[in-house]
């Protein structure tokens, strides 16, 4: 009986066992529990060296939002300083206040600039004087906002300027030729002060009528050495070079083009600015004051110089392919005919018996002895023997694509003027 007994709890106990172990196992590999997930902690970090000490996070308080019209001020000096001292950077601080200033003093313009009532009793000096006044108002409103622009900036910018210098289309095609060398913040120097300066120029002469003295040349030499000493404040002196034969390209070499039957490399286009540049003053010109600072013996001695030095660097014949693209006659003949395989010799040939016929045309049409009908008869005979030298000197392929784009203009340089009606005239029957 104990035997069985004994057997029989053994038993149990192993059941007991099993059943305990099989639970184990499926805790294992099953799903813990939600009381169980919500205990599990992460105990790996990574090393984080020099890291400052970890902060008590900050209690919430009931400070006001912010809003930009808190910066708001009718005082520029305190808009100014307002958006300082909130972490704007000065670039954008620039793009903030000068559209604003730009605006404001627009309007100031405009109000001087609305012409007054009927005024027709006033006589023409009245009227010229009160034009000058203006004017003087206008001016000194111009330097009012320079000044105010500085004192908040800490440089000369103007609005109208860079606002040019970002636009799209030719002239900012040109400006990027003229600057492309400099970075952005240079070539906004370089254009806001030759834009300054140029209206400085425009002020003066404005001021003086045209009538220029002795002192008032000295007054424009000395803003034309302003300009310079402006520009080589910001660029290197290799800057500055570069700077003046981009100009000297753009302002006296445009006939140094493929499109004017002038064929010269980089290199070659480089020297002849650099020509141009020893014998002309590149920033008077910028300035658009070379005529006025330079008397004309002393400009024609420049172009005289630089002509023979681009003779020598040339050669005699490259030299006389130049001299032939500087005229329209020579130009509208090569751009034609230039793909119709018309040889030089042709091309020179059909361009000197072009400009000999309108010379010739000009004595006709000038001399007072003859008459009228007399006039379009010569004239006729000579439009017909220019254009039978076209014709042969162009070949039959070349004439034809000549006449088509300019045998309007040969008719009408080698014809008689064609006479206007007068206002209020009766046709003739």
């Amino acid at each position: 009986m104990r035997a069985v007994l004994a057997l029989g709890l053994s038993l149990a106990l192993t059941g007991a066992l099993l059943g305990m172990n099989y639970a184990l196992f499926k805790g294992r590999t099953g799903p813990l529990p939600a009381s169980a997930e919500r205990k599990v902690t992460v105990t790996t970090k990574r090393i984080v060296r020099n890291a400052p000490p970890a902060q008590q996070p900050t209690v919430a308080t009931n400070a006001p939002p912010f809003h930009w019209s808190a910066l708001e001020s009718p005082d520029y000096a305190v808009y100014a300083a307002k958006l300082r001292a909130v972490g704007c950077p000065e670039r954008t601080l620039r793009d903030i206040l000068l559209p604003d200033i730009e605006k404001l003093y627009d309007e100031r313009a405009a109000e001087l600039a609305d012409s007054p009532e009927d005024t027709f009793w006033e006589t023409a000096d009245q009227r010229d004087a009160r034009q000058r006044q203006r004017d003087a108002k206008l001016r000194a409103l111009e330097l009012e906002k320079r000044a105010l622009i500085q004192r908040l900036l800490g440089t000369e910018l103007s609005y109208t300027a860079l606002k040019e210098l970002r636009s799209e289309g030719m002239a900012s095609a040109i400006l990027e030729i003229l600057l492309g060398f400099t970075d952005t913040v240079k070539s906004d120097h370089l254009f806001t002060v030759h834009q300054l300066r140029e209206d400085d120029a425009k002020a003066f002469l404005t001021v003086t009528e045209g009538i220029l003295l002795d002192e008032d040349i000295a007054q424009l030499q000395a803003l034309r050495e302003r300009f310079e000493n402006e520009l080589a404040r910001v660029l290197a002196p290799g800057e500055m070079e570069e700077l003046r034969l981009r100009i000297t390209v753009l302002e006296g070499l445009q006939h140094l083009t493929r499109g004017s039957g002038v064929a010269v490399t980089g290199p070659e286009l480089r020297e002849i600015a650099r020509l141009r540049a020893d014998t002309h003053d590149a920033l008077a010109k910028a300035l658009n004051l070379d005529d006025e600072i330079y008397s004309e013996e002393t400009r024609a001695k420049g172009d005289a110089a630089f002509q023979e030095l681009l003779r020598r660097f040339l050669g005699a014949e490259r030299f006389a392919d130049v001299e032939r693209g500087k005229d329209d006659l020579f130009r509208e003949l090569f751009q034609s005919t230039e793909k119709q395989g018309v040889a030089k010799a042709a091309l020179v040939q059909a361009y000197e018996a072009r400009r000999a016929a309108d010379e010739q045309a000009k004595q006709i049409r000038a001399d007072k002895q003859l008459s009228e009908e007399e006039r379009a008869v010569l004239l006729a005979a000579l439009r017909a023997q220019t254009t039978q030298v076209l014709a042969r000197s162009l070949g039959p392929v070349g004439f034809d694509a000549y006449v088509k784009q300019h045998g309007q203009q040969l008719t009408n340089s080698l014809s008689l003027p064609t006479a206007r009606p007068r206002a209020g005239a009766v046709p003739a029957p």
